[in-house]
């Protein structure tokens, strides 16, 4: 389907240049360039686009950005008829009026003005999309009005850029809001509902960075999740940070603007999640969004378990011994598990843990650890290595008081960690296990998030 630019045939004497620049840079009644006078080319203009507008069976998504890059995108849902009304909907956090995040519909009047390009204007007040526009502080809306009277930077006045049965692009007057409305192909309450659940899936509380690829190139989006975030060359201390926003979709998200990556300048705007779901992909698949899991995997500060029933020959046999042993400390200390994070008390380790029951009804536990080198040697890849100089936790000194050899067993576990492993999630966008498969030396085991 082609789409009606204003910068191609029927919509040309919208502007003599530049419509991405400045859309009011020419006027319609300056010459007739073409067959049709001005006058009559913006009034084809008008009735194509209100019949595009009123076109859609199930209305449109308006992906809207205001003015800021400090606050996320909308997802605002609108049905326009022939009478001038639109009826919009949205669970913005923004609703007045105790609606703040909850489903909310609300009619008002539209116009397609007639200036010097076609102009989408929402003239009467709306709930759901006049919160965007309001002068106010949007952390105190709606009683405190803003210093330079700018609010949130919305518009309610929207240049027309282009529009289609498929896409229709949109500008503000005054401080340059991206609207950007799409068909809806579900109701709304199932649009909202799918794209929460997306949302939840590849943006959780627990994984809020990832890795930005493109060949050999690797950047990083950092706190994704606030829908307004850091684009950056490092995750710690962000090297050459820029503010990114972006609004949901059922299927991923889309970025505010086009963004680049590499000496190449690879672009990108809207990530899709895979089949498998392992990762987003860009438009031509050029440019991947990858979360972190190995970072929260290896950096994790709780302790991920180790499964016995991957355990070798040989670690079975320490897991017993290191059991043992521990009888010898407390009559009732019972090994209960082996993992890889970081262990309790007062001087806490990174590294390998043993969890143990500290009473006989096996209800109170406690940690004993010894320090281990775990680092990303490459994505998916973990190198655990036993440092030159051994640190043991102080619960480890304690408890090695009473149970003999219980340093030595715990140095004979580690060695047989040692290793570099590739590394296989359950769920790349939050893990509940991973498998680590060793290359070269090591043993082969699986880790669960307790």
């Amino acid at each position: 389907m082609m789409t009606n630019n204003i910068n191609k045939y029927a919509l040309r004497g919208l502007v003599c240049c530049g419509i991405a620049a400045a859309l009011t840079s020419c006027r319609f009644e300056d010459e007739d360039y073409f067959d049709q006078p001005a006058a009559q080319r913006i009034e084809s203009a008008t009735e194509a686009i209100q019949q595009t507008l009123v076109s859609a069976p199930n209305g449109w998504v308006m992906q809207y950005f205001t003015g800021t890059d400090e606050i996320e995108g909308f997802n605002i849902f609108a049905r326009f008829e022939n009478s001038q009304k639109v009826t919009m909907a949205g669970n913005h956090k923004y609703l007045r009026d105790g609606n703040a995040n909850k489903y909310t519909e609300y009619a008002s009047l539209y116009e397609i003005l007639k200036e010097d390009g076609p102009v989408l204007a929402f003239n009467t007040w709306n709930d759901i999309l006049t919160p965007l526009v309001d002068p106010v502080d949007p952390s105190s809306a709606p009683n405190s009005l803003v210093k330079d009277g700018e609010g949130m930077k919305g518009d309610h006045n929207l240049v027309v850029l282009s529009y289609s049965p498929e896409e229709v692009l949109l500008r503000g007057e005054r401080h340059s809001a991206r609207v950007r409305l799409v068909p809806c192909e579900s109701t709304w309450e199932e649009y909202i509902d799918a794209t929460s659940k997306l949302k939840s899936y590849i943006a959780n509380t627990t994984i809020t960075n990832y890795y930005v690829v493109s060949g050999t190139d690797t950047l990083y989006f950092k706190n994704l999740r606030n829908g307004s975030f850091t684009y950056c060359e490092r995750i710690d201390d962000p090297l050459f940070p820029s503010t990114v926003n972006c609004v949901f979709t059922p299927k991923g998200f889309r970025l505010h603007h086009q963004n680049s990556i590499g000496e190449n300048e690879t672009k990108f705007q809207e990530f899709t999640i895979t089949a498998d779901s392992t990762c987003l992909v860009s438009e031509n698949d050029s440019v991947k969004v990858i979360p972190l899991w190995d970072e929260y995997l290896i950096g994790n500060t709780v302790v991920w378990k180790m499964d016995q029933e991957t355990f070798s020959d040989a670690q079975r046999v320490l897991f017993d011994q290191i059991s043992e042993a521990l009888l010898g400390y407390n009559k009732n200390a019972v090994l209960a598990n082996i993992g890889l994070g970081k262990s309790s008390g007062s001087n806490p380790i990174l590294g390998l843990v043993f969890t143990f029951y500290s009473n006989a009804a096996k209800t109170k536990t406690n940690t004993i650890g010894m320090a281990l080198q775990m680092t990303r040697s490459s994505y998916g890849q973990m190198q655990i290595a036993i440092p030159s100089e051994e640190v043991f936790d102080k619960n480890m000194e304690a408890v090695s008081q009473k149970a003999e050899n219980i340093k030595s067993l715990a140095r004979m576990f580690a060695e047989t960690l040692q290793g570099i492993y590739n590394i296989t999630p359950d769920n790349y966008f939050l893990p509940t296990t991973a498998s680590f498969a060793p290359i070269g030396s090591g043993t082969a085991f699986r880790l669960s998030k307790p």
